[in-house]
């Protein structure tokens, strides 16, 4: 029986979740390292010759995970490379190197999902999967300026914190508020309250987004 074991680098600067995905993997019979950062990452590449890595988005200072991923691209062809993050990627999908995989956690439901999605990453890495793909179509009828402003829409904060976090006038928050709604399909006729219906609409397609700032 051949003891041969594919290889996992797992990039998370989150102690905590780097070591479940770790564990999870390494039950499935996955030879894994974790690392903290793209810097880590690189000099493990050294000894540790990975058949795929999982990295975050979010690494904290230094290099990002779509850093890592496009010099993964660049110099590591032979690795797949899936980004893991909370959110949907949003505006930066166009960094986001082709044959590169990307994973909502939240969309993550067991270890059997995650060992999937490496096994199609490995055995197809032309067409990964793109948890972005999955988007509330009326975010892409949105310009950049208007899903920022959903996002903090998101966050709960008024048109008046909105206007102060933009730099804008109220007025203009508001303008950017009501471009949103008509994207939504949603008038004053209707039966729900719009501001809660976009809400609602952006956590189920992006995830609920953590609010960094008070």
């Amino acid at each position: 029986m051949s003891n041969f074991k594919r290889r996992v680098l797992v990039v998370e600067d989150d102690p905590f979740v780097g070591s479940l995905l770790a564990e999870a993997l390494k039950s499935q019979g996955f030879e894994v390292q974790h690392v903290d950062s793209a810097l880590k990452a690189k000099k493990a590449l050294k000894t540790f010759d990975p058949d795929a890595a999982l990295l975050d988005i979010g690494l904290g200072t230094g290099p990002s995970g779509i850093d890592l991923a496009q010099y993964l691209r660049l110099k590591h062809p032979q690795i797949a490379p899936i980004l893991l993050t909370r959110q949907s990627v949003g505006t930066d999908a166009a960094s986001i190197p082709e044959g590169v995989g990307f994973l909502r956690k939240s969309l993550i439901s067991d270890t059997a999902y995650l060992v999937s999605a490496l096994e199609d990453a490995l055995r197809d890495r032309g067409n990964p999967v793109r948890h972005d793909a999955i988007i509330e179509p009326a975010l892409r009828d949105l310009t950049k300026n208007q899903r920022e402003v959903l996002h903090l829409l998101a966050l709960g904060y008024s048109n008046a914190e909105i206007a102060k976090q933009r730099g804008i006038t109220v007025s203009g928050a508001e303008q950017n508020v009501t471009a949103i709604f008509k994207a939504f399909g949603l008038d004053r006729n209707n039966a729900v309250d719009r501001r809660v219906e976009v809400v609602r609409r952006y956590i189920a397609a992006v995830g609920i987004p953590e609010r960094t700032q008070e």
